[in-house]
């Protein structure tokens, strides 16, 4: 048994750290695809006891308030329109969900309304009565009133006691449960007319706080959403970037057998070539492979994804740098038997180059699988040949990015290659060890 030392200690230590630094992307990922929607960015992981709503608005010294809110869980805006404000869009406030917006005012009567998510009208007008009990006007989820100089805070249990309104002014307001449907409520009176802004305290238990963090619906939501085809992108994705890697390690083990083991007319000047190509830029190629791609027709094919990336010089100079360690005795000793030059192929380079070979082929297959701009610009928008890097930018709208079904579905996209190196890992030793020959 190895005795322990301080120095293995420290080593133990370092390299833990590192692991966790390297890994730190991929469980930030995961963390952010479990959360809720609205807390991608926020720094909290574990609830805390006490939980505070996003700050509401209220204005007091106006009579005949309206508040108007709309519960979702997935819409990033949404914005209201009603016939008593000339069916101007009015944008709607943002509660972990609840969106609501107030009204002052409005006249007594019928009015309509309809509520606009994410730029989309939902088809449905309500009708609303305005009367001149505000009570009436406000039958809604965290709705407060305003009258004669107070406020009357309202607010639907989700905790545990207690449940208090905090002012901006530093003001604490305990609220009371006054009903049996979980609402709390509380007033505050001899305020002077104007606009304040106040916040929900509530106590929670830790599952509940847990519940309003995290859930697994973002999953769901890019497995299931019709607006996303998520296995569409992931078949398209897989297609080009298999093809992609099996082509490339074909035709750059041919080429490197080639300048590794034959002698032709030019073969210096034409290595020196191909080498020279690696010190330029890969995006300086793009214009020109484009314009290509463009006069072929290949534009929403895949074709034009796959076939302007075969062309690889850095796995030409792998095989070839490979190759050339095989000892020439081999292919002498082959020739003796009768092998063909097929065979010599078949039979002595592809057995004994495979690790590189796999090695190459992950190297392609990582590359074209996370590929976003070649892909973006030789896809129309409407393109039935869209990969996944593609698909998940329709997450990032104008004015806003929803980073929790992003992260859901860059979850998704890491199975592949996962699966492709636990298996690879094998046939990397098995390759090794077949291919430890000495001359």
């Amino acid at each position: 048994m190895e005795r322990f030392s301080l120095k293995n200690f420290f080593v133990y230590v370092v390299l833990s750290i590192g692991c966790l630094i390297a890994l730190l992307p991929l469980f930030w990922m995961l963390i952010i695809a479990c959360k809720q929607q609205g807390q991608a960015l926020k720094l909290e992981f574990l609830p805390e006891p006490n939980a505070l709503t996003a700050p509401y608005q209220i204005t007091v010294g106006k009579t005949n308030q309206v508040t108007l809110e709309y519960h979702s869980d997935s819409a990033q805006s949404v914005q209201v329109q009603t016939s008593f404000n000339k069916d101007q869009l009015v944008e709607m406030s943002n509660d972990n969900g609840t969106f609501w917006v107030n009204f002052y005012d409005v006249a007594q009567g019928e009015y309509e309304y309809e509520f606009i998510i994410d730029g989309v009208g939902s088809g449905i007008k309500s009708k609303l009565q305005v009367a001149t009990d505000l009570s009436s006007n406000t039958k809604l989820k965290n709705a407060s009133l305003s009258k004669n100089n107070s406020i009357t805070f309202r607010f639907l249990g989700r905790g545990l006691l207690p449940v208090k309104a905090l002012l901006a002014d530093g003001r604490e307001i305990e609220l009371t449960k006054t009903d049996s449907d979980g609402y709390f409520t509380g007033q505050v009176d001899g305020l002077t007319p104007g606009d304040y802004s106040y916040r929900f305290s509530y106590a929670r238990g830790f599952w509940d706080g847990i519940k309003e963090i995290y859930t697994y619906q973002n999953f769901i939501e890019i497995l299931f959403n019709r607006d996303f085809p998520f296995l569409k992108f992931f078949l398209n994705s897989l297609i080009v970037a298999s093809f992609s890697g099996i082509f490339t390690v074909a035709f750059c083990t041919m080429a490197g057998y080639v300048f590794a083991k034959k002698n032709f007319l030019g073969k210096r000047i034409l290595w020196g070539i191909f080498l020279s190509t690696m010190l330029v830029p890969g995006l300086i190629f793009m214009l020109p492979q484009f314009a290509i791609v463009t006069k072929l027709g290949w534009i929403n094919s895949y074709l034009g994804m796959v076939v302007p990336h075969l062309g690889n010089i850095f796995g030409l100079y792998l095989l070839r740098q490979y190759i050339e360690t095989i000892p020439d005795s081999l292919f002498e000793a082959a020739k003796i038997d009768g092998a063909s030059e097929w065979q010599l192929f078949t039979k002595v380079v592809i057995p004994l180059s495979m690790p590189i070979m796999l090695t190459l082929f992950l190297l392609v297959f990582v590359g074209q699988w996370s590929n976003f701009l070649w892909q973006y610009i030789t896809n129309t928008p409407d393109s039935a040949y869209r990969t996944l890097p593609v698909g998940l930018a329709l997450f990032k709208g104008q004015y806003d990015i929803r980073w929790e079904q992003m992260m859901a579905g860059a979850c998704f996209s890491i199975i592949p290659i996962t699966i492709l190196f636990v298996i690879a890992q094998r046939f990397f030793v098995q390759g090794m060890t077949s291919g430890a020959v000495k001359e």
